[in-house]
């Protein structure tokens, strides 16, 4: 496969990205389990604007790049609601930065990613079906054995719907997820 399809300020994130998990092998060793966590968990988000407050549930995966530090990634799909609209699609990437103890953690999230609108999200009050959403938050963790983890995040989901009479909006989002690091 030729490196000539992938954009030159990509090409510079991916070597970042490599070098930060080289060097983050090391310094994960130190503290236990293993510096990689899959998790799922159970999310809403009240999107007041278009008035929903769809329920969610998605996967997690993140990356522990030192004991303070870490590159989180999460997909959510949400249910369709009672007016039979369809379920909207969260995929969003970021940092996770705070304080981890033996039994709990308390971090920072900033992520940024797109959120989805099905196909029956077509009125007028939507633009474009697809918007830029920014999950800035904190995050609760509890650990109750090394391999195991209780996340609960409080988040602000901000939404950037474009030139649209709803313009940006920001919207609470509360998860629960469980994980398991290795």
């Amino acid at each position: 496969m030729s490196c000539a399809i992938i954009p030159e300020s990509m090409k510079l994130s991916l070597v970042v990205i490599a070098a930060i998990l080289l060097v983050a092998s090391e310094t994960n060793a130190q503290h236990g389990a293993g510096p990689i966590e899959v998790g799922v968990q159970i999310t809403g988000a009240h999107l007041h604007k278009i008035d929903q407050t769809p329920l969610g549930f998605g996967a997690r995966v993140f990356f522990d790049v030192t004991k303070r530090f870490s590159l989180d990634a999460e997909i959510d799909r949400y249910t369709e609601n009672l007016s039979g609209r369809s379920g909207e699609t969260a995929a969003l990437f970021g940092i996770k930065n705070g304080w981890r103890w033996d039994g709990f953690g308390v971090f920072a999230k900033a992520r940024s990613g797109v959120m989805h609108f099905g196909p029956t999200h077509s009125d007028q009050r939507l633009e474009r079906r697809t918007v830029v959403d920014v999950d800035l938050g904190g995050v609760l963790e509890y650990y109750p054995s090394p391999r195991i983890a209780v996340r609960i995040d409080l988040g602000d989901a901000i939404l950037f719907y474009g030139g649209s009479a709803l313009a940006t909006v920001h919207n609470f989002q509360p998860a629960l997820g469980f994980g398991f690091r290795f």
